[in-house]
Parts: C-alpha cells; sequence; structure tokens
C-alpha cells in the first residue's frame, strides 16, 4: 500500500467564521450537525456549492476555534436573529444521499442523537483526510501482488455449486441475503474470493468485513493475491499514513474493495456487495459509546434500500440469523464438508471432576500427554483459555475477603509481567502487597489460574515448548497481533497460548492440537446468550485442528461434561444445538422472537439512579404488550466510582417503545443532570 506524504498540508478556514451577522445578509441556511454537540445548530450560507451532506466551517457561540460540521438540511427561510456564517471545507467534498440516510437511520434506530452517531460515523482524523484528498485527490493504493500469478486450488463440486447459486444472486440486481453455513475448513474464505472477483468483473464495489484486526493481514494478503488489485483497509491498529491513504481512496471513489473491521460499515464507502466473515461474532457489536450499533444489521438494512448483495458467513451462524435463513428471509446455503476432504477433528472431553490435580495445575494429565506427542511429532497446537491474568483473585489468609479495585466493584487480577494487581475496568495498577480492606491483615493468597500462569505451567512441564502468548497485554502495540501470527505461522512457536482472539477464523495449516482450558467458565454469566457463546467458542477453536494433513484433535477440560451445549459441540452438531435454544429463547421470550433493550443508568451520586429508574419503571408499566425486566444493579454495579442500574424491556414494535423512550429520557436528563443513560438494543 502506497504511504502518502507524512505532512500535509493544513486547510484554514475564514477568520470571519466567529462574527455574528443579520440573517438578512444571507442567500440561504443550513441546520448542521456538529459531532458531539448536544444539538442541531442553523448557520447562514453565501456560497452556493454548500447543500445537504456537504462539508463545512462552523464556529460555536464560545468558541473561536472552528469545527467542521454536516450539513443536514438548506432552508431560504430567514430566521429572526442574527447567525454566524458556516463557510465549505476546500476540498468541497459533500456525502452522497445514501450515506446521509444511513447516518440518520442508524442514529433514529438505535435511539441516539444524530450529533453522537455523527462521532462515530467520522474517524478521529477526518479533517486530516480531507485536506489530504485536495492534494492527492488522484492517488491510488498499491499492492506487492498487483504482478504476480498465484496458483489457487480448484473448487470442490460442493463450493462450484453454492458460487453458482450466489452468483446468480449478484447478477440479479435486487437485494440479496445469503447466509453461507459451512464447517470450519470448508472453504469460506474462497467463496468470498470468486464472489468478489465476479462483483469486480461486474463494475461492482465489494466490503469485506471482518471481526477483529488480528484477522486483517491474513484476510488482506488472500484477497490481494487472488484478486490482483489493491484493497483499502479500515480499522483502529492502522498507521496515520496507511489508514489516511485508505480513506482518501474511499472519498475519492478510487477504492474497489475495502477490508475493514466494525467500523469500516461507517465509512462512505458504497459497497454493492457486503461480505461478513464469522458474522455470529460479538465483536461486531458496538459497546460504547452510542450508537451501539450492530454491524450486521446496519449491513443489511443498507444492502435492502439500495440494492446490494449481503453475505453473512459462519460455521456457527448467529441464532437470530439462522432463525431468519430458517423462514426464508435470508438464502440458506451450506458447506458440509472441508475443501480438503479430511476429517472434523476428534473431541475429547477431560471431566476435571475426575481427574487428580495438584492444587494450583490448570492443564490436565490427559491434555498434557496429548501435547507433548504433538510437539514430539513436529506439529503446532493451540491452547486457549478466556482469562487474562496469572491468578484470577488476590484472597486475604485471615477472612478470605477478595481485593476489589477502589474505583470498580470488582475483584483485582495479579498480573506477573506487571508484578501488580489490575482491575479489568479501569486498568488501574496496584501493589500486591497492600493490606486487606475488611480486616487489615496483610496475609494472602492467589486463588484460580489465569493465562500468564498456564503459559509457564507449560513451560515447566514440557521444556522443549516454543510457547508465544496472544492476549490483550501482548497485543497492545500497533503491529503486534500481526507479529505473534505471522511467527506461529512461519513455526517460529508451537504452541500458541491465547484468549478468546485465537479461536476467530485462523488458518493454520501445521495445528493438529486444540486445547480448551476451563471451558465452561462463561455458563454462571446472567446472560440469555451466554449458551450461543460458548458453543461458538468452542466449535470454533476447535476447527483450528487439522485443517490440512491429518485429522486434529480437540481436548476439553470442563466440569459441566453433561451439559447439552458441550455435548452439541463434541458431535459438531450445530442444528440440534440451535433448534434447542431456539425453543429455550420462545419459551422464555428471548431474541429473535422479541426484540430486546438494555437501558443502564448512571451517576457518581448512586442515590439518584435508583430515583431516575423509578420513574422510567412507572411510565413502562403504562404500556400495554411491554415486558419489564428490573430495574436490578447491573452485573458489576461499580466502575470507575459510578454506580450503574439498569432495567430491560422485551417489546415487538420498536416505533411505539422509541415514541414513548425518547421523550422520557429527554425529560430525565433534565431533571437529573449528574445521571448517564445509556441504551442498548439487542
Amino acid at each position: 500500500m502506497e504511504t502518502m506524504a507524512k505532512r500535509i498540508p493544513k486547510t484554514k478556514p475564514p477568520e470571519t467564521l466567529s462574527n455574528t451577522i443579520e440573517a438578512k445578509n444571507f442567500s440561504f441556511f443550513a441546520e448542521v450537525c456538529i459531532p458531539g454537540t448536544p444539538q442541531i445548530f442553523t448557520y447562514g450560507c453565501r456560497n452556493s456549492s454548500i447543500k445537504r451532506g456537504s462539508v463545512v466551517w462552523v464556529c460555536l457561540a464560545k468558541r473561536k476555534k472552528p469545527l467542521l460540521a454536516l450539513v443536514l438540511k438548506i432552508s431560504t427561510e430567514v430566521p429572526p436573529y442574527p447567525l454566524k456564517e458556516a463557510y465549505p471545507h476546500a476540498s468541497n467534498y459533500c456525502f452522497s444521499e445514501r450515506y446521509m440516510h444511513t447516518l440518520e437511520w442508524c442514529a433514529k434506530y438505535y435511539l441516539t442523537t444524530l450529533q453522537r452517531t455523527l462521532n462515530a460515523f467520522w474517524p478521529a482524523d477526518f479533517e486530516k483526510f480531507l485536506d489530504a484528498l485536495i492534494i492527492q485527490s488522484s492517488s491510488e493504493l498499491s499492492s506487492k501482488y498487483s504482478n504476480q500469478e498465484f496458483t489457487w486450488p480448484e473448487l470442490t463440486l460442493e463450493q462450484k455449486d453454492v458460487l453458482s447459486q450466489i452468483e446468480k444472486k449478484l447478477n440479479s440486481g435486487k437485494f440479496q441475503g445469503i447466509l453461507l453455513h459451512g464447517v470450519t475448513g470448508s472453504g469460506k474464505t474462497r467463496i468470498y474470493q470468486e464472489l468478489a472477483k465476479q462483483a469486480i468483473r461486474s463494475g461492482k464495489k465489494v466490503l469485506i468485513l471482518v471481526p477483529e484486526i488480528s484477522l486483517t493481514s491474513q484476510t488482506l494478503e488472500r484477497f490481494e493475491k487472488f484478486l490482483g488489485i489493491p484493497i483499502a483497509v479500515l480499522h483502529s491498529a492502522l498507521s496515520a499514513p496507511k489508514k489516511r491513504a485508505s480513506y482518501v481512496s474511499i472519498l475519492n471513489g478510487s477504492a474497489k474493495v475495502v477490508l475493514g473491521t466494525r467500523s469500516a460499515i461507517l465509512s462512505p464507502f458504497e459497497f454493492d456487495v457486503v461480505i461478513l466473515d464469522e458474522e455470529q461474532d460479538s465483536s461486531f457489536k458496538q459497546q460504547d459509546p452510542a450508537p451501539r450499533y450492530h454491524t450486521r444489521d446496519l449491513a443489511y438494512h443498507i444492502a435492502y434500500r439500495h440494492q446490494c448483495l449481503v453475505l453473512l458467513g459462519s460455521a456457527t451462524p448467529s441464532i437470530e440469523t439462522y432463525f431468519n435463513a430458517k423462514k426464508g428471509n435470508l438464502e440458506y446455503l451450506t458447506l458440509l464438508k472441508r475443501a480438503t476432504n479430511i476429517a472434523l477433528p476428534k473431541i475429547h472431553i477431560v471431566d476435571m471432576r475426575e481427574q487428580k490435580q495438584q492444587k494450583g495445575l490448570l492443564l490436565s494429565y490427559p491434555l498434557r500427554e496429548a501435547l507433548t506427542e504433538t510437539l514430539q511429532a513436529n506439529e503446532q497446537a493451540i491452547i486457549l483459555m478466556n482469562r487474562r491474568g496469572y491468578s484470577k483473585i488476590r484472597l486475604c489468609q485471615s477472612c478470605g475477603e477478595p481485593l476489589f479495585c477502589k474505583h470498580c466493584k470488582i475483584p483485582l487480577v495479579y498480573h506477573k509481567q506487571h508484578q501488580a494487581l489490575l482491575c479489568h475496568y479501569c486498568n488501574c495498577l496496584y501493589p500486591t502487597h497492600i493490606p486487606c480492606s475488611e480486616c487489615g491483615a496483610d496475609t494472602f493468597e492467589f486463588s484460580g489460574g489465569a493465562i500468564e500462569k498456564l503459559e509457564e505451567e507449560i513451560l515447566e512441564w514440557i521444556p522443549e515448548a516454543k510457547v508465544i502468548r496472544m492476549d490483550r497485554d501482548t497485543t497492545q502495540n500497533i503491529g503486534a497481533t500481526e507479529k505473534i501470527l505471522t511467527a506461529f505461522r512461519n513455526r517460529e512457536y508451537n504452541i500458541l497460548l491465547g484468549t478468546q482472539m485465537v479461536s476467530k477464523g485462523h488458518d493454520f495449516p501445521f495445528v493438529r492440537l486444540v486445547g480448551i482450558v476451563n471451558a465452561d467458565d462463561s455458563l454462571c454469566l446472567p446472560d440469555f446468550r451466554t449458551g450461543e457463546r460458548l458453543f461458538q467458542l468452542l466449535s470454533q477453536t476447535a476447527g483450528r485442528a487439522g485443517r490440512s494433513g491429518n485429522q486434529g484433535s480437540v481436548w476439553i477440560q470442563t466440569m459441566r461434561k453433561e451439559d447439552p451445549i458441550i455435548q452439541f459441540a463434541i458431535h459438531h452438531n450445530y442444528n440440534d444445538f440451535a433448534i434447542q435454544e431456539l425453543q429455550n429463547r420462545e419459551l422464555a421470550l428471548y431474541p429473535p422472537y422479541c426484540k430486546f433493550l438494555t437501558l443502564s443508568c448512571g451517576s457518581k451520586d448512586s442515590a439518584l439512579v435508583p430515583k431516575a429508574l423509578k420513574i422510567i419503571d412507572q411510565e413502562a408499566r403504562k404500556i400495554p404488550d411491554l415486558k419489564i425486566l428490573g430495574p436490578m444493579e447491573a452485573l458489576v454495579p461499580f466502575v470507575q466510582n459510578t454506580y450503574w442500574m439498569k432495567i430491560s424491556f422485551k417489546f415487538q414494535s420498536l416505533s411505539k417503545l422509541r415514541n414513548f423512550l425518547q421523550p422520557l429520557i429527554k425529560k430525565l436528563e433534565l431533571q437529573f443532570s449528574k445521571v448517564e443513560f445509556k441504551l442498548d438494543l439487542e
């Protein structure tokens, strides 16, 4: 990819923007949206190039520094008050009506303001990207694979059949929604490649979305090699020049293919085909800040409105997607065999209740033996433990009380690499040797092992092991994830030890063994998606084994051998799992049989939160057919000295809930100015 000039001249708007002028002196007037501000503002215009979608400079009343704003509406009606002027950015960039509609729909659907939504739609360096557009409007991306030829394996009969059906949909010129349900290693990526090539030949643009940054480098290499054209990449870990080059190629219309994570769906790239790989992944759901959008739903809406094709791919589709496919809202296509004709890995269950484990050890004897045999055969292994740090908690030896973060109601986790206790919510570090907050005793022990301890244990038991760890602690720096994965793929290490990020979409040909430690930890969480996420984690992680060569093996350590979810995962039985899960959700009335919205209220003044929620609860009970859960404390009630409670609603009509909730929250925001309100739509 071409890296652009490090220094881009900064455009300077007129100094007169801060002046207030009589309304009669303007030709027309613009309603503008400024990211992060509390309301929509009106400005006067004298430049005829300004229209809906234009990017303009404006000044707020109490600020002299100009800000970029987006024009929402143009009017000729003269306001009865003086105004400041809106001035077009030097690039004269104007967003399309498609982009404007998406922005407005996203704000409305996810029950937030346009200003907060625009804050998410515009990247942090948007001003710099516009400045770069002025001097590099004709810039093109480059690829090191553009002039190279590569040999690709022949498509299987199953792949050819699926591809022909997708290509028919591509050429229809109408909206098409497809779920590609293929077992791990069935060649879904190859289908994506062929679809992208066909789309480009037809003059169409393609957006490819992956759930994790760690998957972008592997996916980028595969698609650039196959397509022979440069691809724009969008994610938060890119260097500034690369991010700028990609975004400018989108702004100037030269990008034909864009690859990115969740936020790429918010870019002004007007795709004709959108591919969501691993569509079931929770990383596609934005958590904070608002809008708390789901990439899949947003992609589906854009595709429906603008007659595009949306392809959702997964070995373990989300329950909602599977439900829609079975109802006929999506075309349902399957890949039942691995592309290499190698059988799915054999899964072994290690019942930890029957294991005579030495206290503190995490790795069972059967898994340790299997791991040793794998390394002796010069093959690789992946071990998953979805818990960061060295130990789960620090316990007082006198009273047994765990040590909590001073700012968050959560036990501290010992991280050996920091030689300190860490809060996983506010990232505050504490010395290891501090007295118990309850009894004052200074004697303690660490209870429960985590991934750092597992790494230490593997190296102690298997000295010949070359272990590389991949978790949030080791991937914080730009490029760290790619370095870890490249090193493992090049066989510099024979064990990849990681949290759930190692379970998603990676293709390592020499991995023969996958081990999952403490597989059932998440089953205790009070979330209706807990079972679904566990099944996906087990199935996806297991799918990393035996993708080429010989059949792989998977070892799952669990205390709940008989749990139906684990049994379904053992037998690679997604369909029966989905049927049972749908039955359970229908009985309990959870999505996809209803919509589910959670309203969270937080404040540093803990007395205000229940008062605000009481009003919401009272008003909500006046609405017929609205099912209410709560109010109740959040799972973690204190985060960064803020007290949180929540109330959840089950409903069928979003418009009815929106008409009730939005004006009520606006009223409460004035009444309870120290309370923060968060809306999260499932």
